[in-house]
């Protein structure tokens, strides 16, 4: 069975909460099968508001990446 690779990307960066966390819930509903999307979103505040809205809505995330410039959070369904 091939692994799942990221099939989107979505940059919420300069967006305010919960708009961020919003566009993030949105794009993941769209993933099928295995699909994976990477959300670019700013540190702090914002990466922990879109991380509690992915685990409150069931979406597993499946690895987090600090990218000096913000951080990368690849997740799927």
């Amino acid at each position: 069975m091939p692994s799942p690779e990221i099939t989107k990307t979505l940059d919420v960066q300069g967006i305010s909460c919960p708009a961020n966390a919003m566009r993030v819930r949105a794009a993941v509903a769209e993933l099928t099968g295995d699909e994976l999307l990477e959300v670019l979103v700013d540190e702090g505040e914002a990466v922990l508001r879109v991380a509690r809205t992915l685990k409150d809505c069931g979406h597993r995330i499946v690895k987090v990446v600090n990218r000096g410039e913000g951080v990368s959070v690849i997740v799927g369904k």
